[in-house]
């Protein structure tokens, strides 16, 4: 590998590092990734695998979950509002993560999260046939043990 592509890698990991950890640093920002990416998982995979709708479970839509989801969808509007009107920073990884979990259970109609719980098992993913919906979670695996890593090393250098 020559120098100039040596220097390429370890800017962009670098760079993926800052961007997803703070260079090991802030494990609050490697968590928020692990779950960004764990849900991003874990839709692709409901949408394309066919042995995915087997762990989802739906619940019927009665007047108490229609009331349930216009509330919690009322909560999130009022949240984002109050974000934008403040523009507290804080709180945007916490949108995020509410934004992730409501189009998660849009896309899913997964309310008990049992498909997303089945998910994280790190192995699930040899049950699926050989093609590219297999390399994009084992691609999505690697890149979620990597932060688990940055996540072990983070707490370390906090404590």
């Amino acid at each position: 590998m020559s120098e100039e592509n040596k220097n390429r890698l370890l800017r962009a990991k670098y760079g993926f590092d800052k961007i997803t950890s703070q260079n090991a640093t802030d494990w609050k920002l490697v968590l928020f990734w692990i779950v960004v990416f764990e849900f991003i998982a874990s839709v692709i995979e409901f949408l394309y695998v066919d042995k995915s709708s087997n762990f989802s479970v739906s619940i019927p839509h009665t007047l108490f979950t229609e009331l349930l989801v216009a509330g919690i969808v009322t909560l999130f509007v009022w949240f984002f509002v109050w974000n934008i009107i403040f523009e507290n920073k804080k709180n945007i990884f916490k949108l995020a993560i509410f934004t992730m979990i409501g189009l998660y259970f849009i896309i899913t109609n997964d309310f008990t999260l049992q498909f997303l719980l089945q998910n994280l098992d790190p192995f699930h993913f040899f049950d699926l046939e050989f093609g590219l919906v297999f390399f994009i979670e084992f691609f999505f695996k690697l890149l979620i043990s990597y932060l688990v890593y940055q996540l072990i090393i983070s707490l370390k250098n906090g404590i």
